[in-house]
């Protein structure tokens, strides 16, 4: 049985959208003139957690399905 073979669509969408969020700020957080001087430190943190969500919901479907 393949990995997509045990996700659902809802559970795709969930994956999606935080992926889809994350990249989101690290791209326009630069232009909000106020966020300016911190987007690098959001862009990192954003990074970090595009990354560990994409990792957790890895493991997630590979420990528990």
């Amino acid at each position: 049985m393949g990995f997509f073979e045990t996700v659902t669509p809802t559970e795709m969408q969930a994956g999606r959208m935080l992926t889809l969020g994350t990249m989101v700020v690290m791209m326009f957080v630069g232009h909000v003139p106020p966020l300016r001087p911190y987007a690098h430190r959001i862009r990192l943190t954003a990074g970090a957690t595009y990354i560990l969500g994409a990792l957790g919901f890895a493991v997630y479907f590979v420990a528990f399905r």
